[in-house]
């Protein structure tokens, strides 16, 4: 395992650090941002919370990895500009499939936070704990209170975000610290 970077948001900003591009820095730097309003949420609600881990066999990064009473939550934050909003395929299946952000597709950002929770899942191994994704966008104009279900993943605000894990559960103080110390333990710091 190594050691832990600090702060949520840490390799972003290392990699904005990085690139030579003017743009490129921009959106780094931007990402960071978003990642550490996030992080700064999650302190001020006092849930405990894993930041900025490594997914393995990857370049990757978890977020956030939140343990809130009513389970495991991993969070991925974006700081886009923009209306979110989901369409379906069509046909008689009205279930949301893409994500869009003002006219940009980011379905793939979904089929990224599935991953991750696949990976928190497989730190975890135990199917008693639910573990959720959740893309929570930073600096987007919403349109919906609650957001979004996309194939699994939670698409809201920060202030979603917040109300959802506030929700009660079944894991104990003792629960939670215990899972929060053991994704600690085993997913390494990006």
């Amino acid at each position: 395992m190594t050691q832990d970077r600090g702060f949520a948001g840490a390799s972003a900003y290392r990699e904005s650090l990085r690139r030579a591009g003017s743009r490129e820095r921009r959106d780094w730097h931007q990402g960071a941002v978003g990642e550490s309003i996030v992080g700064r949420m999650l302190a001020d609600a006092g849930v405990r919370t894993v930041h900025d881990r490594r997914v393995p066999g990857s370049d990757a990064n978890i977020d956030h990895i939140a343990v809130a009473a009513s389970g495991v939550y991993v969070i991925d934050a974006k700081n886009y500009s923009g209306r979110p909003r989901v369409e379906t395929f069509g046909g008689a299946d009205p279930t949301p499939r893409r994500l869009f952000v003002g006219r940009d597709d980011h379905t793939h950002l979904v089929h990224a936070v599935r991953r991750q929770v696949r990976v928190v899942e497989g730190a975890l191994n135990d199917p008693s704990l639910p573990v959720r994704g959740i893309l929570c966008f930073v600096g987007a104009d919403w349109d919906v209170i609650n957001g979004y279900l996309v194939s699994g993943v939670g698409v809201t605000s920060p202030d979603g975000v917040a109300a959802l894990l506030a929700t009660p559960g079944p894991l104990g103080p003792e629960r939670v610290d215990a899972v929060h110390r053991l994704l600690g333990q085993v997913l390494d710091a990006a």
